[in-house]
């Protein structure tokens, strides 16, 4: 059975785009108004997705795609999560040690995200392909592709509510969390 899997990539691409949707409460919570250095911040899921493509092939080769799947959908979680609680420069202070471990471990949580993404990606593909029926081998495989735009675009509607009840402000303060 595929569909937890196809569920896993849903809130995988989820959770991958919320930093994006939220750009401009990164920018300013945690990289004092520089888009330059918030996009540099997404970008370093990009650079550890080969990583995690290789680590995570290897692991999924070794024990299962099953087991490489369900680590890369914990991984996200943590990552996620762990970026909701960390503290922000523009809460406690600039030059404060708990302002700076803040942006360092978001620059780490979003390492773990792109290694989780990077594994993600062939696993599901190749786990989804080894337990489809034959006769259903596209369409199966086409889920791949619709999850994850599935997982973007519920992630810009949450994103879209919590601004439109919260406020600027607010979503400034915490909502971004």
């Amino acid at each position: 059975n595929y569909w937890p899997v196809l569920l896993g990539n849903t809130l995988e691409w989820y959770e991958f785009a919320v930093y994006g949707y939220l750009e401009t409460y990164m920018e300013r919570n945690f990289f004092r108004g520089s888009a330059l250095a918030t996009w540099l911040g997404f970008t370093a899921t990009f650079v550890a997705r080969p990583l995690g493509g290789m680590f995570l092939g290897i692991l999924s080769d070794s024990f299962g795609r099953k087991v490489a799947v369900v680590i890369t959908v914990i991984g996200m979680l943590a990552a996620t999560v762990g970026q909701g609680l960390l503290p922000t420069p523009r809460g406690w202070g600039e030059e404060t040690f708990a302002g700076q471990l803040g942006l360092y471990m978001l620059f780490i949580l979003r390492l773990v995200q792109g290694l989780c993404t990077g594994g993600e990606i062939g696993a599901v593909s190749t786990y989804i392909t080894e337990v489809a029926a034959r006769r259903s081998m596209g369409r199966c495989v086409a889920f791949i592709s619709i999850t994850a735009n599935l997982g973007f675009m519920f992630a810009r509607e949450v994103i879209w509510a919590f601004q439109s009840r919260i406020g600027e402000e607010e979503m400034l303060t915490w909502g971004w969390r």
